[in-house]
């Protein structure tokens, strides 16, 4: 994903976003196989955001995340917002790929579910005081990304249909759970996909976070390398 040589080693820990109504965690699976939940390298960008490998036998899989600044939709105050960049590189045949987030440790007061718009599949949680979203690319993006070739194969176009039936594309499970199901990868495949988690004060007329979480992986990659101020 990026050099690692000048990078400093961090002690390895799980990938995990604190917020106000609970903690946002990570999971991925190569076919069968379940990536341990803390990596197998753990490097620190100069800028705080943080580099997780895992090195399984068919694929390396990377997880750049940080905190980065993101301007309100409306001019107002700037959103709290974590970006994570999963990079999938297939060394030998991969047969599916799953990517989810979850948030967990819920209060008891806080409820929620799907909450996607155009090209943005999202999950929302609120209580009287939080709104706090969860969001990436929809079934509909992932097969335009696809048919670009840049952010995943080409051939993966043909295999995302925008259909609920399909084997592959968005899914969801209560309270806050959404999972990406992609095809599999060929030797020397590369999947790239942009996870991005952001909270704000509750204001029904006012969703800061689920705008802030539609951010494209070119925007939210060149944040998280971004030199120092």
């Amino acid at each position: 994903m990026l050099p690692t040589d000048d990078l400093a080693q961090a002690d390895r820990r799980r990938a995990v976003i604190d917020t106000p109504l609970g903690i946002t965690g990570f999971s991925v699976t190569l076919g069968s196989d379940l990536l341990p939940a803390e990596p197998d390298t753990l490097w620190r960008l100069p800028n705080g955001s943080h580099l997780h490998r895992w090195r399984h036998r068919n694929a390396t899989v990377d997880l750049l995340i940080g905190s980065i600044d993101v301007p309100a939709w409306d001019g107002g105050a700037p959103v709290p917002m974590w970006a994570g960049i999963w990079q999938v590189e297939a060394r030998a045949r991969v047969s599916g790929l799953i990517v989810s987030a979850e948030l967990t440790d819920l209060p008891a007061d806080a409820y929620g579910g799907p909450d996607s718009g155009e090209c943005l599949a999202a999950v929302s949680v609120e209580n009287e005081h939080f709104m706090v979203s969860i969001g990436g690319p929809d079934a509909e993006l992932l097969a335009m990304q696809a048919a670009d070739g840049r952010l995943m194969p080409t051939r993966w176009a043909r295999q995302l249909p925008t259909d609920a039936t399909s084997e592959y594309g968005v899914r969801y499970a209560d309270p806050a759970r959404i999972e990406w199901h992609l095809p599999g990868l060929a030797t020397g495949e590369v999947a790239r996909l942009c996870i991005a988690t952001a909270w704000c004060p509750r204001d029904d007329d006012r969703p800061a976070a689920w705008f802030a979480v539609d951010i494209p992986l070119d925007t939210a990659y060149l944040q998280l390398i971004a030199d120092p101020t």
